[in-house]
C-alpha cells in the first residue's frame, strides 16, 4: 500500500502543472536525427558514366634518350615517378576525353620527350595513335588529338573555382597500369602555390586531396559529386599517404584555346615583381586590411612603368578581379592575353584606391611569369602520378 501511493505520487511530480510552457528542445537536437540527412550519393552510377571518356596514354621515348629527356630523367632525385611497363622506354599514365572528335586532356609531363604517343580507347585493348597537339609545361597540361571513325565518350568540365575543402573527390586512372581504378577521398585543400613537383617552376595553384594518385594516374580526371572534372590528377608527395595534388580543370580551360592553334602558349607580362602583404607590412603601410600585393621592383620600360606603377604600390585588382596572392595575380597576368588593355586598382601609400591601365605585352625570354610568387617550401615537392 506505502509503495503504491509513493509511486503514484512519483507520477503526479512528473506531470508538468497546468498552463506551464513546454519543456525545451534537447540541446543540438539536430544532431539527433532532427535535420533530414542527403541521400548518398550513387558513385557505382557516376563513374560507370565516366570511365568510357578515360583512356591509357602509352608513350615511347627515342632510343638515344630517356623518357621525357628533362633534367634529371630516370635519376634518384627525379621526383616525377615514372611508370614502366617492362619496356626500359614504354611511359604510360591516363588521358580523359573532351570532344567527341578525339580531344583528349593529359599531363605535360606524360608526353614529355615522347617520340610516338598511342591512346587505349578501353575497347578490347584498342590502341591508336595519338597526336600531340599542344603541350604547356608550366602548367603541366598537354592536349592529345586521336583520329577515330565513331564520336567517342566524353566526361563534362566543372567549375574548379567553386571546389570547396572537405568536399567529395573521386581520381579515375590507371595506377600501376591496373587500368579503369578508381579512389575516392576528399578535397584536402585548395590554391596550394608552394608545392613544386620535381623542383620544377610552374604556374601552380593546386587542388589537394587525398584520393589515391599513384605512378600512371597522371593526366586522369578529379571528379567531383556530380561526374563533373574537376581536376586533373599531376603529383603526389611520395614521402606521405593521402597528398595528392590535380591541376585545376579551370587553368586547363583558360589556354585550351592556344594548345589548339598554336601548340604553345605565349603570356602576356606585366614587368613588376611583388610580394605578398604581411599584417606587419599592411601595418606599415597603413593599409588597414592585408589585401593585394605589394610591387617590389618594376622593369624599366616595361608594361608596368609605361602605367604609372611604382615600388611600394600594392595591387588590389586586376581585370575587374581582386588580387588574392601574388600567385594568382602571376596567372591573371599571364593569361590575360598579349596585346590586351587592362585595368588595375591599386593603393599608393595611405591614399585611396586609384585605378590605372596597362597594356601587357609578351613575356621576354625567361620572363613568362611575375616575379615574386612565394617559393615552394621545404619538403613540398611532389612526384607524378604516370
Amino acid at each position: 500500500m506505502v509503495l503504491g501511493a509513493l509511486l503514484f505520487a512519483l507520477a503526479l511530480a512528473a506531470e508538468p502543472p497546468a498552463g506551464a510552457a513546454p519543456p525545451e528542445e534537447p540541446l543540438f537536437s539536430e544532431l539527433h536525427g532532427a535535420a533530414p540527412r542527403p541521400p548518398i550519393p550513387d558513385l557505382t552510377r557516376l563513374v560507370k558514366a565516366a570511365m568510357p571518356a578515360v583512356v591509357s596514354v602509352i608513350t615511347t621515348a627515342p632510343p638515344e634518350a630517356p623518357k621525357g629527356g628533362g633534367p634529371g630523367q630516370g635519376a634518384p632525385e627525379d621526383l616525377f615517378d615514372r611508370y614502366h611497363d617492362g619496356a626500359p622506354k614504354k611511359g604510360l599514365g591516363t588521358g580523359f576525353v573532351i570532344h567527341r572528335d578525339g580531344w583528349i586532356l593529359t599531363n605535360a609531363h606524360v608526353v614529355e620527350g615522347a617520340a610516338q604517343v598511342e591512346v587505349d580507347l578501353g575497347e578490347d585493348g584498342q590502341r591508336v595513335p595519338a597526336r600531340i597537339v599542344g603541350a604547356d609545361g608550366p602548367t603541366d597540361v598537354a592536349l592529345l588529338k586521336v583520329e577515330v571513325p565513331e564520336p567517342l565518350p566524353v566526361v563534362p568540365l566543372g567549375d574548379s573555382d567553386r571546389v570547396e575543402i572537405a568536399e567529395w573527390a573521386l581520381v579515375l586512372g590507371n595506377p600501376f597500369g591496373l587500368s579503369h581504378s578508381v579512389t575516392f577521398g576528399i578535397v584536402s585543400h585548395t590554391g596550394r602555390d608552394d608545392v613544386s613537383p620535381a623542383g620544377r617552376e610552374g604556374f601552380y595553384d593546386f587542388i589537394q586531396t587525398d584520393a589515391s594518385i599513384n605512378p600512371g594516374n597522371s593526366g586522369g580526371p578529379v571528379l567531383n559529386l556530380r561526374g563533373e572534372v574537376v581536376g586533373i590528377a599531376t603529383a603526389v608527395n611520395a614521402t606521405g599517404q593521402g597528398i595528392g595534388f590535380a591541376v585545376p580543370i579551370n587553368m586547363a580551360k583558360e589556354i585550351l584555346g592556344q594548345l589548339r592553334a598554336q601548340g604553345k602558349v605565349v603570356r602576356s607580362w606585366l614587368g613588376v615583381s611583388v610580394r605578398e602583404v604581411s599584417r606587419d607590412l599592411a601595418r606599415a603601410a597603413g593599409l588597414g586590411a592585408e589585401r593585394g600585393v605589394m610591387v617590389t621592383s618594376v622593369a624599366e620600360g616595361g608594361p608596368g612603368a609605361r602605367a604609372g606603377l611604382r615600388v611600394g604600390d600594392v595591387i588590389t585588382g586586376f581585370g575587374g578581379r581582386a588580387v588574392r596572392n601574388a600567385a594568382r595575380l602571376r596567372w591573371q597576368v599571364a593569361t590575360a592575353g598579349v596585346g590586351r588593355r587592362v585595368a588595375l586598382t591599386i593603393r599608393r601609400g595611405r591614399d585611396e584606391e586609384r585605378a590605372l591601365a596597362v597594356q601587357l605585352t609578351p613575356a621576354p625570354p625567361g620572363e613568362e611569369r611575375v616575379a615574386g610568387a612565394r617559393a615552394p617550401s621545404p619538403g613540398q615537392e611532389a612526384s607524378g602520378g604516370d
